[in-house]
This record gives C-alpha cells, structure tokens and sequence, in this order.
C-alpha cells in the first residue's frame, strides 16, 4: 500500500489530512453516540411497534454504537499517539477493530432481516399483530451475529490487505439491499392501498388488521431513510475494499472520507428512526420537555404548588377571628 511515505514523522498536507479527518469524526461519534443510547432506550420503553420489529431496531441501534463507539476511541489514539495511521492499524488496537468491524458487518445485515420482517406484516396482516411471540427474532440474530464475528475476524486476519471474501460479500449486499430497497418501498406502497380501500369498507376489517395497516405505513415512513442511508454505507465500505484491494494510492485519504460519513450516516439513521416515527418522536419530545424543566426548575415550581396551597389554607384556618 506504499505506507513508508505516510508514516514519516514530518507533519505534512498528508497528515494535516488525516487528523483533520480524524477530529470531524471524533466530534461526529460524540454526538452520535448519545443518540444511539436515547433510540435504544426509546425503542425498548415502547409498548406501540411490534416487538419483531422494535428487536431489529434495537440489534441495529447496538451495532451502529459499537462501531461508533470504536471509531470515537481509534480518532481519539491519533491524537495520542500522533500517528493517525498506526492507530487503524491491529498492532495497536486489536479488540478494539475487530469489534470495530463486528459493528459494520452486523449494521449491514439489519436491512435484509427487516425486509422478510415487513413481508411477514403484510402478508399475515390479519394475525400479525396478535402473534407477539420471539421465535422470529431467536432463529435471525444468532444467524446474524455470527455472520458479522465471521466477516470482522476475516477482515483483521491479513493486517493491511483487505481479503477478496470481504469485498465479494459487500458487493452481494449492496446488489441485494438494493432490490430489498425497491421491495419495501412497494410494501410500503401496497399497504398504503389497502389502507385507502379499507376506509371505504370498514365494516369488513377487524380492529387488529387496521391497526397492523397503520402500523405497516408509519413504519414503512419511518425505515425509508434509514435503509437509504444503510445502502450509501455499504457503498462507502464497498469503496474502500475495492481501493485496497487494488492498491490504489492515497487509500487512507479515502478511508478517512469514506469513516467519516460513514459515522454521520449512522448518526442519521438514529435521528431517522426517531423522528420519523410518531410515537418515538412524541416520547423524544416529552423527555425533552421533562429535562428542560427540570433544568429551568419549572418542574420543581409545579411540584411545590399544592403544598403552597395546603399552606395558605392552614394559615387562613389557624388565623384568629376579630
């Protein structure tokens, strides 16, 4: 990778570069880190989305806080050990890369779940709603998982030089995710419709299917974003397998352009999932709220208006009569 040049201890453009990439990402998973921690509590505090559904969004959520939360340490050792290169590098961090890779591989596998998931909603939109039971997410996460171990410990295994498997498998999921993409946005579609000419007949749809209808759009409204973003990330890691496998120059220029939207798009995937689903955007909101008062002491003003009451009756009773 001519990695002699880059790992001179003159401070040039090349350098410059590269911490200057290495601070906007730290800055970044600074900011995105929280996010992660607020969606995974809002999703799990949230009786509304089904619970196949509000699993994959947690098991999503914790991968983009590994990966982030990798990222936040290996920016924060270039600055330490002021060589931004050597901090990507094994020799120094080995835990900390190869759950840095865990992260992006298991991001990567949450869209093809969602996808049989959302099928499953609408095809079974009749019973969806009432079957609430985990076999769903029991036989995908360990599948999952195992699949992201499998994919980080390879990615590690040859130092600097990238293994093809590695590319071949993320050019399959980027073509995959991208005919996943067009599914669900005729999903969303095809719900949609339904729900149209099921307000015209009510009387022939039961209470849990219109809801599980409603559900399945909101959600569908909710995850478009998201899965965009995830396609434009495995794009980015596709980028940069190709740019190492091909040994093509400035290669850490271009992981450090890639990292670094890499982490924004994940910090706009958690914002996503939040904001675009009412119900977790109205308990955001509310947290939100609660936290300002408490802040402004508004809260504590509230809460010590009936003992100002009880006292002002107590003085008025206990006041002699003239």
């Amino acid at each position: 990778m001519s990695s002699a040049s880059n790992r001179t201890l003159a401070f040039g453009g090349y350098d410059f570069l590269l911490f200057t990439g290495g601070a906007t990402e730290l800055v970044i998973n600074l900011v995105g880190m929280p996010l992660s921690l607020v969606n995974l509590w809002l999703v799990s505090r949230t009786s509304v989305i089904h619970p196949n559904m509000k699993f994959i969004l947690i098991f999503q959520s914790c991968f983009i806080l590994t990966r982030g939360s990798c990222r936040f340490i290996i920016c924060l050792f270039k600055f330490l050990l002021w060589d931004p290169i050597g901090a990507e590098m094994t020799a120094y961090l080995p835990a900390i890369r190869l759950a840095y890779y865990i992260g992006i591989y298991g991001r990567n596998f949450v869209p093809h779940i969602l996808i049989v998931e959302r099928v499953l909603a609408t095809l079974t939109v009749k019973s969806y709603e009432r079957n609430r039971r985990c076999l769903f997410s029991l036989l995908w996460s360990p599948m999952a998982a195992t699949l992201a171990v499998l994919n980080a410990l390879s990615a590690i295994s040859d130092g600097e030089q990238m293994p093809l498997t590695n590319l071949i498998t993320t050019i399959a999921q980027f073509v995959i995710g991208t005919a996943e993409f067009a599914v669900f946005a005729l999903l969303w579609r095809y719900n949609a419709n339904i729900y149209q000419k099921m307000l015209q007949k009510a009387e022939a749809h039961c209470l849990s299917e219109r809801y599980q209808l409603s559900e399945n759009i909101r959600i569908g409204r909710q995850l478009m974003p998201p899965l965009l973003l995830n396609l434009a990330n495995i794009l980015l890691g596709m980028i940069i397998l190709l740019w190492n496998c091909v040994d093509l120059p400035y290669y850490w220029i271009m992981f450090t352009f890639c990292s670094n939207f890499n982490s924004f798009f994940g910090l706009l995937i958690e914002l996503f999932i939040i904001t675009c689903h009412p119900f977790l955007m109205r308990d955001f909101s509310v947290v939100g709220l609660a936290q300002r008062d408490l802040i402004s002491g508004r809260a504590l003003i509230e809460r010590s208006k009936p003992d100002d009451h009880f006292a002002i009756l107590r003085n008025a009773w206990e006041r002699p009569c003239n």
